[in-house]
């Protein structure tokens, strides 16, 4: 169903569409394991909601951000002076424009322990959650054998590190990383969708204003509403995301695709092409 869109690229991808109503769902290889880089942070961003409903997180508590914290990229992940954020906002900033910083302080506030047994709690028995990206990222300079994320960094800047050896760590792994199957992941979009409404509106909300990603609503058609959460690392281009038609319909839509090639233009093109694939498959 999908394929013809990824072979002549290069690629190979696993999907999943399900329906956020009844549950029904449509799928290619949607029980492989994923690996989910920045889609993790929709599993933080959902458990930091749920705490803060509960009371068990003060959204406004003000949260120290220092140069100790900093990962480097958007975000006060690549922020120049320290400064102090409400852990709301650095929610937001997750979500928003994908800050690994961020994500690192939300994890440590709500509990790694709480975040790993989120799967387990929600029932998803293909997902594995280790933790937030400074964690990844501390297996991957331990398989490099590399002191600590500063040297780490040095050595990606330089060059040194081939792409073939990055592929080789444990952050490409599914087996050893943050992963998912595409099945999960619509699972849970559903979990959330039909959850406490003002848990579900906010986490809306924060994947409505995602500023990057947006691989599957390329095609999508006239007055679709798009709500996603993209990931990539060289060699996969990841996403999830909800797709609210003007006839009512929700669908929830995860594609991840391994590339080969210096061609992601033209494969996130064809994750859009899938994920419209799918729908119409659905529709059938």
């Amino acid at each position: 169903m999908i394929d013809e869109f990824f072979e002549p690229l290069g690629a190979r991808a696993s999907a999943h569409l399900r329906d956020l109503g009844d549950g029904r769902g449509l799928g290619v290889r949607e029980h492989e394991p994923v690996i989910l880089v920045s889609v993790v942070k929709l599993f933080i961003a959902w458990e930091f909601r749920r705490q803060v409903e509960e009371g068990l997180v003060d959204p406004a508590a003000l949260v120290r951000v220092t140069a100790a914290d900093r990962l480097g990229g958007t975000g006060t992940a690549g922020f120049r002076h320290d400064s102090h954020i409400s852990v709301w906002d650095l929610a937001s900033l997750m979500m928003e424009v994908s800050d690994n910083t961020a994500a690192d302080l939300v994890a440590r506030h709500i509990g790694i322990g709480s975040l790993r047994g989120l799967a387990a709690r929600v029932g998803l028995k293909g997902t594995r959650l280790i933790g937030s990206p400074r964690a990844i990222l501390e297996e991957v300079a331990r398989d490099l054998d590399v002191s600590d994320l500063e040297a780490l960094a040095h050595v990606l800047a330089s060059g040194s590190v081939s792409t073939e050896e990055l592929r080789r760590t444990s952050a490409w792994d599914p087996a050893r990383t943050n992963a998912s199957t595409p099945a999960d992941l619509t699972a849970f979009l559903r979990h959330v969708w039909n959850g406490p409404a003002p848990i579900a509106a906010d986490v809306r909300t924060w994947m409505g204003r995602q500023l990057t990603g947006g691989r599957l609503s390329r095609l999508a058609p006239s007055g679709v509403a798009v709500f996603g959460r993209s990931g990539s690392l060289p060699g996969w281009r990841n996403e999830i995301a909800v797709w609210e038609w003007p006839d009512g319909r929700r669908h929830a839509i995860a594609v991840f695709a391994q590339v080969t090639r210096d061609n992601t233009r033209e494969v996130e093109l064809a994750m859009s092409r899938a994920a419209l694939a799918l729908t119409d498959a659905f529709g059938q």
